[in-house]
């Protein structure tokens, strides 16, 4: 009997096959950041076209590879946006995460501390 996750199986494994064309490109692309970062180490970003067709692979469908691309570069901590056409801007910024702020109460009124005012209060809750 045929089920739906077989066919979803099969599909993942013939786009991660489709996909191992990007393991030059992906391997490229990380010398090319290493030798950026060590040359450049004010500009932490730069763009980078993804190729259209690797020699010697299948082809592969050029958005598919753009998004894999850019989902790989992401999870290893990269920030990745797509410019336009298959180029990627890749940043390794390190992000800086502020503390969250709890809101402000807008009723908060300021209390000195008094025995005879606690005891007055005290005694009209009663």
């Amino acid at each position: 009997m045929l089920r739906a996750s077989d066919l979803w199986k099969q599909e993942e494994q013939q786009r991660t096959a489709n996909m191992q064309a990007m393991r030059p490109v992906l391997s490229n692309l990380c010398s090319q950041i290493k030798t950026h970062a060590a040359t450049n180490p004010d500009a932490p970003y730069m763009a980078y076209d993804v190729p259209t067709f690797v020699f010697g692979y299948p082809l592969y469908k050029h958005a598919e590879a753009v998004q894999y691309v850019k989902e790989t570069l992401e999870e290893q901590g990269f920030k990745v946006w797509i410019a336009y056409n298959g180029t990627l801007l890749i940043s390794w910024i390190k992000s800086t995460t502020k503390k969250p702020v709890p809101p402000k109460s807008g009723d908060y009124r300021p209390f000195v501390y008094d025995e005879a005012a606690m005891e007055a209060t005290m005694s009209r809750l009663r």
